[in-house]
């Protein structure tokens, strides 16, 4: 699949997955909780194949109960944001210890919500996002930068034929990746890979009213950036 050319640090943690049932379709609801590992090029996203539940204190519930992990395909080449032109099917199966696997069809891939000017800033609350990227990059520390993306997609049982959910996904990275916005910038966009990223997923039914999708980012970019600071606090 094709994703919009990019330089991002890292991929992923605080994702939030927001499933919203039509008056037709097959109900997807509850609640779910991931983590896996991926690798950033510029313009490719590769993801461990597999991913688990997040541990400890993780909550499953609805379609999701009893959820240890699944599958999650790469995103290769670019640079494509909105609508793709061929939606990629079973982009995420939900799959191993649910009484019914979900699948995930990715259909959008939203623009990110940061400037351009920030690439090129490494003062701590920089928010960066290359002209026409998805990805939001944002300098967490002097020497810290989280990231978050997020897509659009159709949830469902079975088969799509017999009806499917409207999903958004928000990921985040979650631990921080040392550097600079444009350290990071120069790195990707010169043929040089950040790995070893961990990203974690928070799949949640959706409330009546859900928030604009660049307010979801932001919300999750300042979750992650809370835990790490109070993490490092506590170390310190």
């Amino acid at each position: 699949m094709r994703l919009k050319r990019t330089l991002l640090a890292g991929l992923l943690v605080f994702p939030v997955l927001l499933i919203t049932n039509s008056a037709k379709a097959t109900t997807v609801s509850g609640q779910a909780n991931i983590a896996g590992n991926v690798t950033v090029q510029d313009g490719t996203i590769t993801f461990a194949p597999t991913f688990s539940n997040s541990g400890p204190g993780a909550t499953e519930s609805g379609d999701f109960a009893g959820l240890t992990g699944g599958t999650i395909q790469n995103l290769t080449g670019g640079p494509i944001t909105g609508f793709l032109p061929t939606p990629i099917t079973g982009f995420i199966n939900f799959t191993t210890g649910l009484a019914t696997p979900v699948t995930f069809d990715l259909t959008y891939i939203a623009p990110g919500v940061g400037t351009q000017a920030g690439c090129f800033s490494s003062l701590p609350g920089s928010a960066c996002t290359p002209n026409g990227s998805p990805f939001t990059l944002f300098q967490l520390t002097s020497n810290t930068v989280i990231a978050a993306l997020q897509f659009n997609g159709l949830s469902y049982t079975g088969s799509s034929a017999t009806g499917t959910s409207p999903t958004t996904a928000i990921f985040s990275t979650q631990t921080a990746i040392n550097g600079t916005l444009p350290e990071i910038f120069g790195m990707l966009a010169s043929g040089g890979a950040v790995s070893g990223i961990t990203y974690s997923a928070s799949f949640v039914a959706t409330a009546p009213t859900v928030p604009e999708p660049a307010s979801m980012m932001l919300m999750g970019l300042g979750l992650v950036g809370a835990g790490l600071i109070a993490r490092r606090k506590i170390q310190s």
